[in-house]
This record gives C-alpha cells, structure tokens and sequence, in this order.
C-alpha cells in the first residue's frame, strides 16, 4: 500500500511542477502538502503543523512539502 501511495504522490508532483495539474494554476507560487493524490497548501505556523501531522495519520505516511512554481517566472536556484 506505501508504494501506490508512494507512486501516486510522484505523479503529483511532476505534474504540480511541469504546470500540468489541474490545480497547478490554483496554488502557483504557493508551496503545498502532497501525499498520495491529495494536494493541500500549506498553512502558517501552527496551522500547517497541524494539518502535516493530520495527512501523516490519515495516510501512514508524511506529506512531500514542495514549491509550485508560476508557469510565467523563471527561478534560479543558487547554493
């Protein structure tokens, strides 16, 4: 069952990310919670604590945190 959800949730992202998503125009700029096909924006502070430990009980494992990007924006990522 991990591995579905695990696969699932890798297609959400590379979907989130290449602006392919339905809701990747929703939350654009915006950095969000994904486990499994679910996708919720993560709140401030004690809110999206919260709402993490929620997704990790609800689905046994923890939610990817990411960064969707603006289609419009170029980003470069220095280190």
């Amino acid at each position: 069952m991990a591995r579905k959800d695990f696969q699932s949730t890798e297609k959400v992202l590379q979907s989130l990310l290449s602006g392919k998503h339905a809701k990747s125009k929703e939350y654009a700029g915006k950095h969000v919670m994904v486990v499994g096909s679910k996708v919720v924006p993560l709140k401030k502070g004690e809110a999206g604590l919260a709402d993490f430990k929620k997704l990790k009980e609800k689905y046994g494992t923890p939610p990817v945190l990411t960064f969707v990007p603006r289609q419009d924006i170029s980003y470069i990522l220095t280190m």
